[in-house]
């Protein structure tokens, strides 16, 4: 039951809010509203994205271009956390730790210096550098008790 909790409130629920976030804020020519299409979704989104729009002016621009990166950022450092909880050779968890953060400040950098498509956003990128930080601190217990239930199981 724990497992699933973890994964619930540290993977599921941070991709699901980004998603929402994309969903209902973001540029409606956007690939995925393509894809929403080809699925007959079309009226969901719709009216999901007339119910919220008068919010949209109230929100802060970092929230809708930046939180999203963050989400999935902090969502794939605390899957690779409940993945490779327990006893693991230090480089290999560090590296596996880290790929959250090599992907979404990576990606980053690579539009900095022109190697990947899109703009360098600070924003993005300082978003991309707390985000794994966030999810080390918030499941720092979940992983205690995670080597305990390992320990015992």
């Amino acid at each position: 039951m724990r497992r699933k909790l973890f994964i619930s409130v540290h993977v599921l629920l941070p991709l699901l809010a980004g998603g929402l976030v994309y969903v209902c804020w973001r540029d409606s020519n956007l690939l995925m509203f393509k894809w929403f299409a080809a699925f007959g979704l079309e009226p969901l989104i719709a009216w999901l994205r007339e119910g919220t729009a008068s919010a949209q002016t109230l929100l802060p621009h970092w929230l809708v271009y930046s939180l999203p990166d963050g989400l999935w950022v902090y969502a794939l450092t605390a899957l690779m956390i409940f993945l490779w909880r327990g006893e693991h050779p230090l480089p290999v968890k560090i590296f596996w730790l880290s790929l959250g953060l090599l992907l979404g400040a990576g990606s980053e950098l690579g539009q900095l210096a022109g190697v990947l498509p899109g703009t360098f956003d600070p924003v993005d990128f300082l978003v991309c550098l707390v985000a794994p930080a966030g999810a080390l601190i918030l499941t720092s217990h979940g992983i205690t008790q995670n080597r305990r239930f390992n320990e015992t199981s």
